[in-house]
């Protein structure tokens, strides 16, 4: 990186404003590099991120204040410093006057900051994201509960991780600053000293000298150790009721007895918990309970999900690397046979097991002197894995697909690693989408609505999931699923297959569809309910596919001696769908109609009904709500959707009109909004997203601009596409008053587009308009009267002209542009003034200028380098032209620098001048041709070159393109 660079963003961190310091991402912009490079350059010249920046500036700040007025209080202090230009908390000064504010690890990085010094709580736990999410918030919810938390019980079998989960609510009391870091965690289990309950209450409570025989003396219990605390009582049914009844004093008032004292109450605050794996019912006082408001359940292992299971797998095996410092190498079917195993001891069993499993395989490795640890059949016959009780009945066990591991010392956790993704239980993700909209305070009708799209999308992903070149192997299926689903899985690929000889079905659906089948069944024998939200559509709509799922339900129903519900069979009858799918399903417009009171839903439901559709959806803000908890359920809602095509919202008025825009930088969905919603724009949205022909099927903008066309009331006429550059004229009755202020708004709206201004009553208007025609190609006159000049369109201009006329305008201006090379020039990706040493300088800046813009992926760089390492992209007129690939185009655009000294490219040693780098999607590839025709032309190079400026070269290269027409 050049010298002239560091210096320019050395100046650009001098010059910042203390107030708000630039991030590496801010510079990158500006000086058009990569972040990264930016944040490598700084961390050279040892400057501290924007981060420690501002930190350094505040604390300077707060200095001068203390010193002037040194009894200022912290709100005081706040006040001041708002008051200067720092935008700050309370919580924020307070945290940096005490020095509490988390400390970066690497003091260059401008991620976001992390505690260095507090061990993590719940976030170690496998499943804190998954199984576990309801016990980690009653947990935490126990912990912050003043004063002195919420008494808490943790109940769950043998093995489940209870002391684990106290300890982790332990560690998350002293990340909160609920206790002090030195404040103590006393555990005791209570099983240790069950049959003499005498001593494990002196060994609680502690005694006093002479309570019984030999107390010799005086002696504190763990209660007072505890003091300021946690106190863990495991096995907690063992404590004698005795014992129970003294815990009621210390729970109420925090206050206890020793064994033998009378007169004497001492104190003691902590934070109390307890585990058990008994019944809670039958092994503890009633009057006890009563006083354990927190219950926390731990599931079992078999309850949890499989992912959970084998990143459970994962950990020990990388625990038992990380404690031999040995490599272990762990074939994929051991890792397989531990997950489908039936584990009675849950957690605890599992990790014994893996030890013991480690364990013979050192032994075996010092024997035979290997570096490292290699775990295969052998070790399987030492712990009789495939002997005893297996989990072949439970084809959800079987959701992943092990690969052999190795497991390398001295490395945290070892990430599960899987050829097919994880299944998801359609059912559980129906239910909490359920409960998610419902809490919402969204009709039950609309819920249905929302979810059956929620449905259509997991679907149309598994679909779109085409095994390709892989053929289906049944013997690694029924390895997978087990024998008698895998049966009849097979069966019924078999009898599909013979029903369409010509159809390439799509297998990889049939492991969806029996992992889901096991569920199912999993699901029908615990009476868990089965909700499909639109059985009747899909039996409508579908019938060729629910016939063939019904055929398919009476094999499961035979060999399992059960009866599916009408809705599984609907669920059945999706995946049969996907399985028959022979084009690939393009994925279409999302219409949401956002309204004030009941408009959107009765709108919604009169569309439903004329057109047979059943996706557009309806939210009804009442007058009364704050529209802030509309927007949250917006994009929420929003989040169902994939975000290939877009979201398309209606609404009526209000702050409504700025959905769209919340949306799309809340979730990154492209949206477009169109206000004063109206039921024949709805209708004409659906028709075009939903109806028509998937061959022909129309984008966002499509759908968008032709509705703003076909609500003006005036006739749009079409425009000359003849390649010369755009004017619109701006007219008044003089041309001199409104005119002018017409033409400075249109300026500001469209710098790349030519206005003039022209007054109605001019009596050479009509020569003026021609002369004009004939040099340029006519938008429209925009002004406060309508010349009436045929051929013309005519946009009146009011102070509404932003809201409404201006989108008409925007489709003219676009439909002139077309797919033309005016269409993906812009005055910001113009450089006049490069100043570059390398080749590589040059690639980076033009790259990481299109990916700070967003023009292109970040791999576009890589293909843009891979390319140029193929073979030279230089032209013979002093002319460099790389490129990357078009498909990791976002949207089209071309770059230019002129540099100031010409730069040697190639190993030819060729020098160039001007530099085009064209990054355009698939479908713009034609706009390049007039490009390339253009600089292949020495002479039109050497008139680019001459351009003053960005505009100036813009309409050179406009008019150099346009004349190969002439």
């Amino acid at each position: 990186m050049s010298e002239e660079v560091k210096d320019t963003i050395k100046q650009l961190i001098m010059s910042e404003s203390v107030y708000h310091p630039l991030t590496d991402e801010e510079i990158a912009r500006t000086v058009a590099v990569l972040r990264e490079t930016v944040t490598g350059i700084r961390k050279e010249l040892q400057i501290p991120s924007s981060r420690e920046r501002r930190k350094r500036n505040i604390k300077e700040a707060i200095q001068a204040v203390r010193t002037k007025r040194p009894a200022v209080s912290i709100s005081q202090l706040v006040h001041l410093l708002n008051d200067q230009g720092f935008e700050v908390t309370r919580n924020y000064v307070a945290d940096v006057i005490n020095e509490k504010l988390p400390s970066v690890a690497d003091p260059g990085s401008e991620e976001p900051a992390v505690p260095e010094s507090r061990p993590e709580d719940f976030s170690t736990l496998v499943g804190h994201n998954g199984s576990l999410v309801k016990n980690i918030q009653q947990a935490k919810a126990a912990i912050l509960y003043p004063p002195y938390g919420l008494p808490t019980l943790i109940v769950g079998d043998s093995g489940t991780g209870k002391s684990k989960f106290a300890e982790c609510m332990y560690q998350h009391a002293k990340n909160n600053h609920i206790l002090a870091d030195t404040s103590p965690f006393v555990a005791l289990n209570c099983a240790d000293y069950g049959d003499n309950p005498q001593l494990l209450l002196s060994i609680l409570y502690g005694h006093k000298k002479g309570a019984f025989t030999g107390a010799d003396q005086d002696t504190a219990g763990l209660v007072e150790r505890a003091d300021g605390g946690i106190l863990f009582l495991d096995e907690i049914h063992r404590l004698p009721p005795k014992g129970q009844e003294m815990l009621f004093s210390l729970l109420d008032k925090g206050k206890f007895r020793r064994l033998g004292e009378v007169d004497t109450e001492r104190e003691s605050r902590v934070y109390f918990i307890g585990a058990t794996t008994e019944s809670i019912e039958s092994s503890l006082l009633l009057t006890f309970r009563r006083r354990i408001p927190m219950i926390i359940e731990l599931p079992k292992l078999e309850d949890r999900t499989l992912q959970e299971k084998a990143q459970l797998i994962y950990d020990f095996f990388q625990n038992e690397a990380n404690r031999t410092k040995c490599k272990i190498m762990v074939k994929s079917k051991i890792l397989s046979a531990f997950a489908l195993k039936k584990y009675d001891g849950n957690i605890g069993q599992l990790k014994s097991e893996i030890q013991v499993t480690c364990a013979n395989a050192y032994v075996e490795k010092m024997n035979s002197g290997k570096n490292e640890i290699n775990i295969g059949f052998n070790e399987l016959l030492y712990n009789t894995l495939f002997h005893d009780k297996q989990t072949a009945g439970q084809p959800r066990k079987s959701a992943v697909i092990f690969q052999d591991t190795l497991f390398v010392p001295h490395i945290t956790a070892t990430k599960v690693q899987h050829e097919y993704p994880v299944f998801e239980d359609i059912y559980q993700k129906i239910e909490e989408k359920y409960y998610e909209l419902k809490e919402m305070d969204i009709s039950p009708p609309e819920i249905e609505k929302i979810i059956w799209t929620f449905v259509v999308n997991k679907f149309k992903l598994i679909g779109t999931e085409r095994s390709e070149g892989k053929q289906l192997v049944i013997d690694e299926f029924k390895y997978l699923v087990g024998e008698t689903i895998s049966t009849i899985i097979k069966d019924f690929y078999l009898r599909t297959g013979s029903l369409y000889p010509d159809l390439k079905l799509n297998t990889k659906v049939l492991i969806y569809l029996a992992i889901h089948l096991g569920e199912a069944i999993k699901r029908i024998k615990y009476n868990q309910d089965i909700i499909n939200p639109n059985l009747s559509y899909i039996r409508q709509n579908f019938a060729n596919e629910y016939n063939l799922a019904l055929q398919l339900a009476k094999d499961v129903e035979k060999a399992e001696n059960m009866e599916l519900p009408e809705g599984e069979i609907g669920f059945i009858a999706m995946y049969i769908k996907e399985l028959l799918q022979v084009t690939n399903k393009k994925n279409k417009v999302a219409i949401i109609t956002v309204c004030h009171g009941k408009i959107a839903s009765e709108m919604i439901a009169i569309v439903r009904q004329l057109m047979g559709v059943d996706f557009p959806i309806a939210i009804d803000m009442p007058f009364n709500t704050n529209p802030t908890k509309v927007f949250e359920q917006v994009v929420e809602i929003a989040q169902t959707f994939e975000p290939d095509m877009g979201i398309l919202f209606f609404v009526d008025m209000g702050s409504l009109v700025n959905i769209g825009e919340v949306v799309q930088k809340r979730t990154g969905i492209k949206t477009r909004t169109i206000d004063r919603v109206d039921l024949v724009s709805v209708m004409e949205a659906v028709r075009k997203a939903y109806i028509s022909d998937q061959d022909s099927q129309e984008t966002l903008d499509d759908i968008y601009y032709e509705i703003i066309h076909s609500r003006h009331s005036y006739p749009v006429l079409p425009i000359e596409n003849s390649g010369k550059p755009p004017v619109i004229v701006c007219m008044c009755l003089t041309g001199r008053g409104v005119a002018t202020t017409i033409r400075d708004v249109l300026t500001e709206y469209y710098p790349h587009v030519k206005t003039e201004t022209l007054s109605v009553v001019d009596e050479e208007l009509k020569q003026k308009m021609t002369a004009l025609r004939s040099q340029y190609s006519l938008i429209a006159v925009v002004g406060t009267m309508n010349p009436k000049l045929q051929g013309v369109n005519f946009i009146p201009f009011d102070f509404e002209f932003h809201k409404n006329q201006k989108m008409l305008l925007d489709y003219l201006i676009r439909q002139h542009q077309g797919n033309t090379l005016q269409s993906i020039l812009r005055e910001d990706l113009i450089l006049l003034n490069g100043n570059y040493r390398t080749k590589l300088e040059v690639l980076e800046a033009l790259g990481s200028l299109l990916f700070n813009n967003g023009y292109v992926k970040k791999q576009f760089l890589q293909s843009m380098t891979a390319r140029e390492d193929m073979s030279s992209t230089c032209f013979k007129n002093g002319i460099a032209i790389p490129h990357g690939l078009p498909s990791l185009v976002n949207e089209s655009a071309v770059v230019f620098i002129k540099l100031q000294q010409a730069l040697e490219w190639d190993q030819n040693k060729n020098k160039v001048k001007l530099i085009c780098l064209p990054a355009v999607k698939n479908d713009d590839v034609g706009i390049i041709t007039d490009l390339f025709y253009t600089l292949k032309d020495k002479e039109r190079v050497q008139s680019l070159l001459a351009a003053a400026g960005p505009q100036e070269f813009i309409n050179t290269l406009c008019s150099l393109s346009a004349s190969k027409h002439s």
